[in-house]
């Protein structure tokens, strides 16, 4: 038993320099205004550049692309397989000029065209 007792106090005595992080508790509203505020600026800019892609695409491609993604400075765009995602290919650059020309905050560098995927896949 006193074994027990000389290990116990040099188990405390061993981590008592680590402190416990105190508990804290926040509103859920608090901290979504809080991760929207710290979003703002990466919203705007996204939502400029879904903006300016809608004025960009011509009318005849809008059913068969759209935006899948947008990180490191690359957009990736889905597109049916076919003439649809040709057509695409062939305007990549007259697409990323204008996209430069209409939202250069999103700084877009290159447009990465993908197969479109089926909206009834299970994920």
């Amino acid at each position: 038993m006193n074994d027990e007792l000389k290990q116990d106090r040099l188990l405390r005595s061993a981590t008592q320099w680590q402190k416990k992080p105190a508990a804290r508790c926040f509103r859920a509203d608090q901290e979504a205004t809080a991760f929207l505020q710290r979003r703002a600026a990466q919203l705007k800019r996204n939502a400029l550049l879904v903006d300016a892609w809608e004025a960009l695409i011509p009318p005849g491609l809008k059913p068969w692309c759209r935006l899948d993604s947008y990180a490191g400075h690359v957009l990736t765009i889905q597109a049916a397989p076919g003439p649809y995602m040709h057509q695409l290919q062939m305007m990549r650059n007259e697409l990323l000029a204008e996209l430069h020309r209409c939202c250069p905050t999103a700084a877009v560098r290159k447009l990465r065209i993908i197969p479109m995927k089926d909206s009834n896949e299970d994920i």
